[in-house]
């Protein structure tokens, strides 16, 4: 709240300050990377600022050295709408070469899986044909496999500097496909896991000064000062900065697999005490892929959804994904398939992933004088925030540092002490910062994109991977660039004739009107079906949601509305009813409490599955707009960029946008609809179709919700005839339980829609039988400054029982802090989850997904989940000063093999039995506590955080322990054993095991193996172990026995219960086999360019063997 406020007044502030200057300064032109002030006594000054933008021209230059008329070049503006949407695989390229890339599975290396190798390298694509280079990056790709040859394009890999990567054999390693930013996509199917073996392919070694050589290092400013970026448990040694990783974000994935921020790897031959992350494990049936390699499994136990895979590194996730380290993931299964078939959903679909950056300018040297260039990126690269600027200033005239952007804890009241003074943002000195906005949208991998379809149905798959930009998105007619936005544009409309070259603007109008509310026109207006606005929308009428708060820029004309967006799923699969979206731009509460009405918002990490009727707009130019505010709901302005907008430079802001050029945050991309015949109307009403058969596939593909709610009517849940919310005394003041029967029909304080209260009686199942209560499991959210810099940050925490106005309500922690959390597989909770702060945080939980039952403000208001929010989430949205209560159901993941659990530090990165940074309280208590940092039992280790990424990087993160129950593996069977077949003594061993891989049965089972121990006894000796195998495996060549020796062999199962009854024994004494004579030479056949795949395929044949 403080932030929130602090913020709009400051720049108010700001704003005043600079216009009563009394000093000559053109204000129009301010000049990015010096801002306007004034010292303790009144008189102007100039103030650095380190916030950069992406290039924008030529430019006046009023920096404090600047000659007169000087100017400034920036660089090449950047055009909207110039370079096609990169779409999937090669046939969808754009003119630049862009394109996604598709995984080849390789479905013969573990039969019944599809298998892929992944590597992880440092590469360059130009993003938009203005760019002056082609901007370093970070990403996936596929590699090529004796499987994948035949269709591979063999595409050598090199480090940055030219040299040949090379795998373990010294051999070089080639790709499927040129890396490509945002590929390659995973196309899964449900019930057929995935597995992966990825290496780590990025340069060893660190930066050099002298030769200006990175080595591993990252083109991207890392803040050592965050946990996991800098110094570990061995003195005087930092950790890596090109440790990597893949978490398959919104996955059922075992814990070995999930991508935890403990479970990174460094490229072989780095030279670090930390080659791995402490909680790094491989496969358990999967061989080792040695050092620089790992390997995962996911299930797939899910139903059809967009997903995708990231890195999750700790201290350095933020950057490592803006850097590209991301890609789609696709599930897709026969309900989906037959909506497909029989028309309900179209068949064309387009991925639409969405991100924001900003790209290095040509003065970087004066928008941000600490930028290194030859440490991090040169013109045209990616640019990241590095320099904490403190709204405060103890030197200027009333305490305000215009350029500022975040508080500080020690300038703050209450004031937060901060013993260790603020990281400069120079080189070696880098801060973090509470998020990176940036200036220019990119979708799939290109800078403002554009396409073009036919008018008809698409289904449009949406991922906002941005690190910490929310979006509200919405379809507009557009307006083209050479006539001003308001009030008469030329609309590209089809009726004139005009270039879509030209259409890259949204026609706005003031966001006030005299007009009536369509809701008071008698008789009421129809709704138009194209739009599902009234019809006379903004020409009769003004919709009741289009905003009239005088908001800068305006807002588009409601005549110029698109097409509706129709959602049928989100993050956790299809939703029981599709949600129509008209355009719909954002709404505030007042003073910008929160949102009160939006489109298609959608926070970092949420997915969106729409369909988008272009039918009734053939010949037309749309723009994908997007109004959503930075931060969430407060909302500063210079992160706001739209045609137009006031320069504000001389707050640390950028200089005003021009029409048909960036940086621009409000026009996401161009739509052209082809000017064709168009396809019959797709039927998105409540009784149609489509509606029928959502609710079939819901019911079909997706477990039953675990409370009921009349929107599930319908589905496999009870049928309840009011829908029923807690209020938001629950586990505070009192602590009631929830109420569970037989079919999950969970019910407690039914909520009134007409009096909008909680009633105030506690009302519990009637029916069913075998009634389980559950305690409300209190949560917490708290916005304050970091403990050792004063940054602002937010954490997660302990809600305390019984919170009143006398006891304290919560504690923050920290995620070293003993795990709060606690789940058993096939359990249920319910967590309330208090939020005391001013941001909306998108939280995602790992392993688990969460139904909303609903939120409630501190003001005791009530509020259902949104529409497109029923069903299952695994990112919720969590608003200020607001409870938002869900239920979480835990499952364990079906592996054909057994899992150990997690064992490691609470603060992998400090030495053991140390007491600091550390919360010294009981969160279950609130009494103090000495915590100190032990080794620890996480069970099956998960995580919750905050996914803005500036957020989650700074504390915003807490373990989740899973507890799994394992069994006794059962004895293997059937133990033989032969003299090995080959000149020389050795006994192969044989044996069945006891849950086959290839059984139905064997996923999940609990008696799942994690490997064999070989044991052996020589003569009438005592057994001893001599070896292990992976799981599922049934055999063994012991090749130290010794010729005329007789041996006893058995073998035990082992797993996280303990060890099996050994297998039945068998006794074998070697013989020598006779030598067989040696063959004569062949002839050294000519070097063949493949010659590195074959004995890849011969490894592979020996280590399958196993």
């Amino acid at each position: 709240m403080k932030k929130s406020k602090f913020k709009l007044n400051r720049v108010a502030a700001a704003v005043m300050l600079a216009m009563a200057a009394p000093w000559p300064i053109n204000m129009a032109y301010a000049g990015a990377g010096w801002g306007n002030s004034v010292d303790g006594a009144g008189a102007p000054i100039k103030v650095p600022t380190y916030y950069a933008n992406s290039p924008s021209g030529t430019r006046p230059d009023v920096s404090p050295l600047a000659v007169a008329a000087g100017t400034v070049n920036t660089g090449v503006l950047l055009r909207k709408f110039v370079d096609g949407l990169p779409g999937l695989t090669a046939a969808a390229a754009n003119a630049r070469g862009q394109y996604l890339p598709v995984a080849v599975a390789d479905k013969t290396a573990y039969p019944g899986s599809d298998y892929y190798e992944i590597g992880i390298v440092e590469y360059s694509e130009k993003m938009h044909s203005d760019l002056p280079k082609a901007t370093t990056l970070r990403g996936y790709v596929q590699l090529e496999t004796p499987a994948n040859a035949a269709t591979s394009k063999h595409i050598p890999l090199t480090y940055p500097n030219g040299t040949p990567i090379l795998n373990a054999a010294n051999q070089p390693v080639f790709a499927v496909d040129n890396p490509h930013y945002l590929g390659p996509v995973i196309s899964a199917n449900r019930g057929v896991p995935v597995r992966i073996k990825y290496s780590n392919l990025l340069p060893i070694g660190q930066y050099d000064p002298i030769t200006k050589s990175r080595g591993g290092d990252l083109f991207l400013p890392v803040d050592k000062t965050v946990t996991g970026a800098g110094s570990g448990p061995v003195a005087a040694n930092n950790y890596t900065q090109n440790r990597a990783e893949i978490h398959l974000h919104g996955g059922d994935s075992p814990w070995i697999s999930d991508g935890t921020p403990h479970q990174w790897i460094t490229p072989a031959g780095e030279v670090t005490p930390y080659p791995k992350g402490a909680s790094f494990q491989n496969v358990p049936d999967m061989p080792d892929p040695g050092p620089g390699s790992g390997t995962l499994y996911y299930p797939n136990n899910q139903s059809a959804r967009l997903m995708f895979y990231h890195d999750h590194t700790f201290g350095l996730t933020r950057v490592n994904v803006y850097a590209g380290e991301a890609a789609g993931y696709m599930i897709s299964d026969p309900v989906e398939q037959g909506l497909v078939t029989k028309g309900i959903l179209p068949v064309d679909q387009i991925p639409l992933i969405i991100q924001d950056k900003t790209f290095v300018p040509m003065d970087i040297a004066q928008q941000d004088a600490y930028w290194d260039t030859a440490a991090w990126g040169q013109p045209g690269d990616l640019w990241f925030p590095h320099v904490y600027e403190p709204n405060q200033s103890q030197t200027a005239l009333g305490g305000l540092n215009p350029p500022g952007r975040w508080d500080y804890g020690p300038w703050f009241w209450p004031a937060f002490p901060a013993p260790l003074a603020l990281p400069t943002g120079k080189y070696g000195s880098a801060s973090t910062t509470p998020e990176a906005f940036m200036d220019t949208p990119i979708v799939n991998g290109t800078a403002y994109p554009t396409v073009t379809v036919q008018p008809k149905a698409y289904r449009l798959r949406v991922l906002n991977a941005a690190n910490d930009r929310f979006v509200n998105l919405g379809l507009y007619v557009a307006a083209d660039k050479n006539t001003i936005t308001t009030p008469a544009p030329v609309l590209c409309n089809g009726v004139m004739p005009t270039l879509s070259a030209n259409c890259t603007e949204v026609k706005t109008i003031p966001a006030a009107t005299t007009l009536p509310l369509c809701s008071t026109v008698m008789p009421a207006p129809a709704k138009d079906p194209a739009t599902d606005l009234p019809v006379g929308a903004g020409a009769t009428c003004w919709p009741d949601l289009w905003p009239t708060d005088a908001r800068a820029g305006g807002v588009p004309d409601p005549l110029t509305a698109g097409p509706k967006m129709v959602q049928i799923g989100s993050e956790g699969g299809f939703l029981p009813k599709p949600q129509v979206i008209p355009p719909t731009l954002i709404g505030f509460k007042p003073l910008k409490a929160g949102i009160s009405t939006h489109g298609l918002y959608m926070g970092p990490a949420e997915r969106a599955d729409v369909v988008v009727d272009f039918s009734q707009f053939a010949g037309k130019t749309l723009i994908l707009y997007n109004d959503s505010p930075a931060p969430v709901p407060g909302n500063d302005p210079r992160y706001d960029y739209y045609t137009g907008d006031p320069d504000q430079s001389g707050i640390g802001g950028a200089f005003s946008t021009l029409p048909g050029y960036g940086p621009n945050t409000r026009t996401i991309m161009q739509i052209v609809v082809a000017k064709a015949a168009p396809a019959a109307p797709f039927d998105a009403s409540p009784a149609g179709p489509l509606a029928t058969e959502l609710l079939k596939a819901y019911t079909a593909s997706q477990p039953s919700p675990i409370a009921a709610e009349t929107a599930y009517n319908g589905t496999a849940a009870p049928v309840v005839l009011a829908d029923t919310y807690a209020g938001i005394e629950i586990g505070s003041s009192v602590t009631p339980t929830f109420n569970f029967t037989t079919g999950d029909t969970l019910t407690y304080k039914p909520y009134d829609p007409v009096t909008k209260t909680v009633l105030p009686t506690l009302k519990t199942v009637a029916a069913g039988t075998a009634v389980t209560d559950f305690p409300v499991q209190n949560k917490a959210i708290m916005e304050q400054f970091d403990s050792n810099y004063g940054r602002l940050n937010a954490t997660l925490g302990a809600g305390l029982p019984f919170a009143s106005s006398l006891t304290r309500t919560a504690l923050a922690l920290g995620y070293i802090d003993p795990a709060t959390e606690t789940i058993a597989d096939g359990e249920t909770q319910i967590w309330k989850i208090t939020h005391n702060g001013v941001d909306t945080h998108p939280v995602h939980f790992h392993l688990v997904n969460v139904q909303v039952i609903n939120r409630v403000g501190w003001d005791g208001v009530v509020k259902p989940p949104e529409p497109n929010e029923l069903g299952w989430k695994e990112t919720v949205k969590m608003n200020p000063l607001e409870d938002v209560i869900v239920a979480v159901r835990a499952k364990a993941p079906a592996t054909p093999f057994g899992i150990a659990d997690s064992f490691r530090a609470q603060d992998p990165t400090q030495a053991q039995g140390v007491t600091a940074g550390f919360t010294q309280v009981d969160p279950f208590t609130g009494a103090l506590k000495t915590v100190s940092n032990t080794t620890a039992n996480f069970g099956w280790e998960y995580v919750w955080h905050c996914h803005i990424l500036g957020h989650e990087e700074n504390d915003f993160m807490r373990p989740i322990v899973f507890k799994y129950t394992a069994m006794l593996p059962a004895a293997p069977a059937t133990l033989a054993g032969v003299t090995a077949a080959a000149p020389a003594s050795g006994v192969t061993l044989t044996w069945t095991d006891p849950t086959p891989a290839a059984t139905a049965t064997t996923p999940g089972n609990a008696q799942n193996e994690i490997g064999f121990t070989i044991q052996r006894a020589t003569g009438a000796g005592a057994f001893a172990t001599i070896g292990t195998t992976l799981a599922n495996s049934t055999s063994y060549t012991d090749t130290t026995a010794v010729a005329g020796t007789t041996y006893s062999y058995n073998v035990v199962a082992f797993n996280a219960a303990g060890n099996s009854p050994a297998s039945n024994t068998t006794t074998v004494t070697p013989v020598v086999l006779p030598v067989a004579p040696a063959p004569t030479p062949a002839p050294t056949p000519a070097r063949h360019r493949h010659q590195h795949q074959h004995q890849h395929q011969h490894q592979h044949r020996c280590r399958r063997l196993r």
